[in-house]
């Protein structure tokens, strides 16, 4: 159960019927032939990542949903059935087996974030519901095995873990009188609360500076909290769009130091007009960018190892419709084709991208076709 079906869903049913509107805009130039490309490095049949992070080379964790039987989710249906987890070890994505209850099941089911601290700390928070997400479960794997579930009340769409000891998870409000969702793990015990934002997206650089974006208190109001390591401050964030909003969302948050941040957020106008910008914390306030070349922001927004950023998203309507990734660096853009599956393309709607620390590469998912249905390539950029 991809966060598409939560969120980008929404969006991705205006942008298609939006798109062709902002494709006049002037495109910048496209990356030259000869520099590093985008690669995809395998696929998987049967497989829709819901959550994907990196810590190093040889350390990486991706979770999603599979259908382990048709009997129970449908010859057609992957958004319930068996969790998946994988872990790169540098040389292969590993299977993790979940838990028993988490295999073969007839409930909707998936994964969403994935968060880790290192190969034997990683949490995987796992949606569960009857026809939709009634609740998560937080599944901790130790190293030797998995922990007792924690059972958190929504849909938990955002998540950081700045430590071993310290994990953040952020959702729509599980009652009515809320706003949003926050849960907090100080590796010893949770706790639960209300929180003034849905909590779309998160980003940390470390215990002392988190940052969580989504919808605020109306509809098409987008909010910012940042955590100082002692309490949570709404910052201001620029005027986006124009008119009243239908729909806004934050995709991803990269969060390089207190003074240095990057989200990547689209804003859907009643008239049916959408815009989608890069956001810059500079310490002191948010400035936007235009996302360029009449595109969407279809991806959270990740570091690209130096000084840059790299998102991918989409361009067109309908059969014209292409995936894109985009490079931001130095006040330029510069943009690459998605590889394709063989002759599919690869959708990269509601797909996931990752920096890898201490390197220039990065890992990104996004969805094909294969000979038995719906699946994920999984790519990489760099060595």
């Amino acid at each position: 159960m991809r966060r598409v079906a939560l969120v980008t869903a929404v969006a991705a049913v205006a942008l298609g019927a939006s798109l062709a509107a902002s494709a006049a805009e002037t495109a910048p130039a496209e990356a030259t032939a000869g520099s590093p490309r985008w690669r995809i490095t395998q696929t998987v049949a049967n497989l829709t990542v819901g959550g994907l992070w990196a810590g190093g080379a040889r350390d990486a964790w991706l979770a999603g949903d599979a259908c382990a039987d048709p009997a129970t989710c449908g010859a057609t249906d992957t958004s319930n059935g068996t969790v998946v987890v994988r872990h790169w070890d540098g040389r292969a994505w590993r299977a993790v087996k979940p838990p028993k209850a988490y295999v073969n099941t007839p409930l909707d089911q998936g994964a969403g974030p994935v968060v880790a601290t290192s190969a034997s700390n990683a949490w995987i928070f796992a949606a569960r519901g009857v026809q939709s997400v009634d609740y998560t479960d937080a599944l901790h794997w130790t190293g030797k095995g998995w922990a007792r579930p924690v059972r958190l009340n929504t849909a938990i769409q955002a998540a950081v873990a700045p430590s071993a000891t310290d994990v953040w998870a952020f959702g729509p409000p599980e009652r009515i009188s809320q706003s949003g969702y926050v849960t907090h793990y100080n590796g010893r015990t949770w706790t639960h609360g209300g929180f003034p934002i849905t909590g779309d997206a998160a980003g940390s650089s470390s215990p002392t500076d988190i940052w969580v974006g989504g919808e605020g208190g109306r509809l098409g109001a987008l909010g910012m909290e940042h955590w100082d390591g002692r309490s949570w401050r709404a910052t201001r964030l620029p005027g986006l769009g124009t008119g009243p909003l239908a729909l806004a969302f934050i995709a991803g948050i990269a969060a390089i130091g207190p003074r240095d941040a990057w989200a990547d957020a689209t804003t859907y106008s009643n008239s049916g007009g959408f815009s989608s910008y890069l956001l810059h914390w500079n310490g002191r306030l948010w400035s936007r960018i235009r996302i360029p070349f009449g595109a969407g922001a279809d991806t959270p927004v990740a570091r690209d190892g130096h000084g840059g950023l790299w998102l991918a998203g989409s361009i067109g309507i309908g059969r014209q419709l292409t995936f894109w990734f985009f490079h931001y660096s130095g006040g330029s853009w510069t943009r690459t084709p998605v590889p394709r599956a063989g002759s599919q393309p690869t959708d990269v709607i509601g797909g996931q991208i990752a920096w890898i620390p201490r390197t220039r590469s990065l890992w990104a998912t996004g969805g094909v076709v294969t000979n038995v249905g719906v699946g994920t390539a999984i790519l990489k950029y760099g060595q």
